[in-house]
């Protein structure tokens, strides 16, 4: 059987939470998000977090917008 380290594990997990992400698809975007120099994968965070906070749905239009 074969075991990921914890950090890789929760990696996984979280990537296959995304729809129409199974498991073997969410370990490949895992293994490739570690592949990645450091400064592209803290900026892939950086994408992520930045639109999580600025970034919803207009109240008039239901349109996103920042």
């Amino acid at each position: 059987m074969h075991y990921l380290p914890a950090a890789l594990q929760e990696l996984t997990d979280q990537f296959a939470k995304l729809p129409g992400i199974g498991g073997k698809t969410a370990q490949r975007l895992a293994l490739y998000i570690l592949e990645l120099p450091a400064e592209d994968a803290a900026a892939f965070a950086d994408a992520i977090i930045e639109a999580k906070k600025s970034v919803h749905s207009c109240p008039v239009c239901q349109n996103l917008t920042d």
